[in-house]
């Protein structure tokens, strides 16, 4: 039988049976089918890159000996695949038996004969997702540049499928941390007890960590009444002397870095493996500080899943490690005067949240021109914008603005960030993406409070804005032809307080034309007389500048702001997200 012809129905067909599976396995499972349908074949086999190890691991294969090859590994220029890998080119081998570069290793090891095969890389704008195979033709006949034609078509679908599926599990887990953080910083907030602060602290690190073993230590205590240590998993040989002596020798070097890192084939590793059996894998050490003094510390160790911490690790607890320091200083202050009866401690942690929850965004990307500004009235606030890239000629650009002041706002402006961030990239509909965001908020968190949003789609090829709006302001889009100003609003309440269908409008746009998107903490700004600064004055710098760079035409308007505001105190956050659309 030969290969099929892809045709404009076998195309659609194709897409859509790879776009309609959520599960990874599944939808790995349904390209592997995919491939052996199309270019009839015996088997075929998907090899996903560990970039850590750089290697190929054979994810999922179809029509071959599945669970012999599950998990194996094939070296970087190793075989055809690692070929492949190498080079980023296709290959093709007609006759396995006699060619030098066939890994007969693995054939061998799972009892395969491999006669002939295709194989071609995976990439996803940029990045190697890993390989795709397909093995051993059913006819007999030898595979072609067609035949690598039609692999690399599949390819690219597999590898984008691939990389848009993590990005949402990965989107997924951290939303689950944010919310669970949220849930952490209330409770810690409401705790009586220092033995129920210490148990909950250690017990949340390890859960939100998955790790096998926590210590948590004070080493100044003032008064008593305060436990000075929690662990679990630990032996109690991490409180003898020469252990803690070992494992803060040089804590100076590292204190102000804010972690260290220790893996067991570290010469300071293999004594506490070796010799003290602390650890297997890795671990990680946090100082806890306050007003840059050395109050204790958190040691974590052993990931369940035998993996290295990464960099979201290390920013949870960081967070994590704040959090518990403020709170055990505020329980030290209330069992020595009951006099302090609100702790600002979660006023650190959020800020330290913010501070990296926004996105950076380019000057320029595509035919864009691009600049963003925050600044929060207090301490922390609730304002965010994000972007999410679909494609080389489209984007989509949010700014939001979340009820409320403090700690709780922050979080749950991190949390709305981040489940728009992920409804915006599963679908090309900027009304059905807040509807899906709308959902969670309400499903998930019950916080009970709202964010309002404007969600705008760029596409740089049809020339077109595609915009929904959950009930935020009215935002301000230049028409350069006519030298007028017009205004972008849209049906819808803001997210989390209800259901609600929002509107979706698209509108078209020229060259030199451009979008500002604000929150309301620009035309609210207020004088000392309580006066508005207004839609109007926001307007009227605008025209002022509107042959500027987005950069000047930001710079202009804080400056109109801080000249009208003068001396009265801000009372709302402040964002700007400028856009010109070339």
């Amino acid at each position: 039988m030969p290969t099929k012809l892809l045709t404009l129905s076998l195309i659609s067909d194709i897409t859509s049976r790879i776009n309609s599976h959520e599960d990874l396995d599944t939808l790995l499972s349904e390209i592997m089918g995919i491939t052996r349908d199309v270019l009839h074949t015996e088997g075929s086999s998907l090899l996903l890159y560990d970039k850590e190890n750089d290697q190929l691991v054979f994810n999922t294969t179809s029509g071959l000996k599945e669970e012999s090859l599950a998990h194996l590994t094939v070296p970087r220029g190793k075989g055809i695949a690692g070929m492949v890998l190498e080079t980023l080119k296709p290959e093709i081998v007609n006759d396995a038996a006699n060619d030098p570069r066939i890994f007969k290793a693995i054939d061998q090891k799972v009892g395969y004969v491999t006669r002939n095969l295709l194989c071609v890389p995976m990439i996803a704008q940029g990045e190697v997702q890993g390989v795709l195979e397909a093995v051993n033709s059913l006819d007999n006949r030898e595979f072609n540049n067609n035949d690598i034609k039609i692999l690399k078509y599949l390819s690219n679908l597999a590898a984008i499928a691939v990389k848009n599926r993590l990005l949402i599990d990965n989107l997924n887990l951290r939303a689950n941390e944010l919310n669970c953080l949220f849930q952490i910083s209330q409770a810690l907030a409401n705790i009586q007890s220092s033995d129920e602060f210490m148990e909950l602290a250690v017990k949340t690190i390890s859960e939100v960590l998955q790790v096998d073993r926590v210590c948590l230590n004070f080493e100044k205590i003032e008064k008593k009444g305060l436990p000075r240590s929690k662990s679990k998993g630990f032996s109690d040989q991490i409180q003898d002397e020469d252990v803690v002596a070992l494992l803060f020798a040089d804590k100076a070097d590292w204190m102000y870095k804010g972690f260290k890192i220790i893996t067991a084939s570290s010469p300071q590793g293999i004594q506490l493996t070796t010799h003290k059996g602390l650890f297997q894998h890795s671990m990680i050490l946090f100082p806890i500080l306050k007003n840059k003094e050395w109050l204790g510390s958190l040691v974590v160790s052993d990931k369940t899943s035998r993996t290295r911490f990464d960099e979201m690790d290390i920013r949870i607890l960081r967070t994590l490690t704040n959090q518990v320091g403020e709170a055990y200083t505020a329980l030290q202050v209330k069992i020595q005067s009951e006099r302090l009866k609100n702790i600002d401690r979660d006023m650190q942690v959020a800020a330290m949240i913010q501070k990296h929850s926004l996105p950076i965004i380019p000057k320029q990307y595509s035919l864009l021109e691009f600049d963003t500004y925050y600044q929060a009235s207090r301490e922390i606030g609730g304002d965010f914008y994000d972007m999410v890239v679909h494609g080389k000629d489209e984007v989509s650009v949010i700014i939001a603005d979340v009820s409320g002041k403090g700690t709780p706002a922050a979080l749950f402006m991190e949390f709305s960030k981040t489940v728009l961030q992920q409804e915006v990239s599963k679908t090309t509909s900027t009304s059905e993406a807040l509807f899906n965001a709308n959902q969670i908020l309400q499903d998930k968190t019950g916080f009970l409070m709202f964010v309002t949003a404007m969600l705008v789609r760029i596409n740089m090829t049809k020339k077109e804005l595609t915009y929904s709006s959950a009930g935020h302001n009215l935002q301000i889009i230049y028409r350069k032809k006519h030298h007028k100003i017009q205004h972008l609003s849209g049906k819808g309440q803001p997210m989390g307080i209800g259901n609600c269908e929002f509107s979706e409008h698209t509108v078209s746009y020229l060259p030199g034309d451009l979008l500002v998107l604000y929150t309301d903490g620009v035309t609210e700004a207020m004088n000392m007389k309580e006066e508005l600064f207004s839609e109007e004055r926001l307007e009227s710098v605008i025209l002022s500048h509107i042959n500027d760079p987005p950069e000047v035409v930001r710079q202009a308007i804080l400056q109109k702001v801080s000249e009208f505001v003068g001396e009265a105190e801000p009372h709302d956050d402040l964002s700007l997200f400028i856009i010109r659309l070339n």
